[in-house]
């Protein structure tokens, strides 16, 4: 039976091309649809509500509460094929109950508004990881566009999240950011689709020093199908993604390893465009030569870990 966690997708909050008459879960027209997950399939996706960069206060909080409430919608008009999520337990109901699981996230640290109260709200809506930037500046740190680490409230919304079970992403966030959070952080974190910086060099991917750390520290680091973030060349094939493999195993960090896809919210190589695709990584990277318990690793046996581990009930 194929199995597949996500560490990360946009499909919550991409609107453009949505077929009339359906949900963002469902709509063919996107990477990611519930009914392209062939029958059978034990699958995880993380879905992330993107909260843009110039949204701050009331309008980030206003932006996550409409979206909150979209994928609460989905999840009803969906019950009988998907579970939402909120501790590892429910990951096992849904798998047991032939269901695909859906776990809450979301991608910018504008979402708490500057109140450190909201990581207790976020968390009672059903988020179970953050990403603390996305490309720019918010009241946590900086992204990867711009220079500044964690600031005073970052550090404080670190060790909040790290309290509550709210598990901390790194993606997007840039170099000194990292370095910051190293300093801080108690628990291991997640970097939900990041690729390795010394295969592609885009500042958004993470350098060797980094993936080292995160393997020391039992992280999970999801792999980013983004064409620009997987190749140099923009060409971002599934070949490309065998060398970001072979990359991260070099370093150690065989057994932090995950799918991060980002679908809906980038773009995609027709190698890896879709669901049906992303099942086909475990039998490819093995006739690559990737032994068979590495590349069942890399689609779901070291996330599964990782949330049994760290995803507070």
């Amino acid at each position: 039976m194929p199995a597949m966690i996500d560490l990360h997708c946009d499909t919550l909050t991409r609107s453009r091309g949505r077929t009339a008459g359906r949900g963002p879960l469902d709509d063919p027209a996107f990477h990611l649809s519930l009914s392209k997950v062939p029958a059978g399939t034990r699958w995880i996706q993380c879905f992330a509500i993107f909260v843009p960069d110039q949204l701050r206060g009331r309008e980030a909080i206003d932006f996550f509460d409409r979206h909150a409430a979209s994928f609460d919608e989905q999840m009803a008009q969906n019950r009988e094929r998907v579970l939402p999520c909120r501790s590892f337990g429910e990951m096992e109901a849904a798998l047991s109950e032939g269901k695909f699981g859906a776990v809450l996230t979301v991608e910018g640290g504008a979402v708490l508004a500057g109140q450190l109260e909201r990581v207790e709200t976020i968390w009672n809506a059903g988020v179970r990881m953050l990403t603390l930037t996305w490309n720019g500046p918010n009241e946590l740190a900086s992204g990867h566009d711009t220079p500044g680490g964690l600031t005073d409230f970052g550090r404080e919304a670190v060790a909040e999240l790290e309290r509550r079970g709210v598990l901390v992403d790194v993606s997007h966030l840039n170099d000194r950011g990292f370095e910051d959070l190293l300093a801080v952080a108690k628990k291991p974190f997640a970097a939900s689709h990041s690729n390795a910086r010394s295969v592609c060099g885009h500042r958004r991917n993470l350098p060797d020093e980094f993936i080292r750390e995160m393997a020391a520290r039992g992280g999970l680091i999801g792999l980013n199908y983004a064409c620009s973030f997987l190749s140099d060349s923009g060409v971002g094939s599934l070949d490309d993604l065998y060398r970001h493999v072979c990359r991260f195993l070099e370093l150690g960090a065989g057994e932090c390893l995950a799918l991060g896809s980002d679908y809906d919210g980038t773009d995609i190589h027709p190698d890896l465009d879709s669901v049906e695709k992303s099942l086909g990584i475990r039998d490819y990277l093995v006739s690559r030569g990737i032994p068979a318990q590495t590349a069942d690793g890399i689609v779901f046996d070291n996330a599964w870990r990782f949330f049994r581990t760290w995803l507070a009930e």
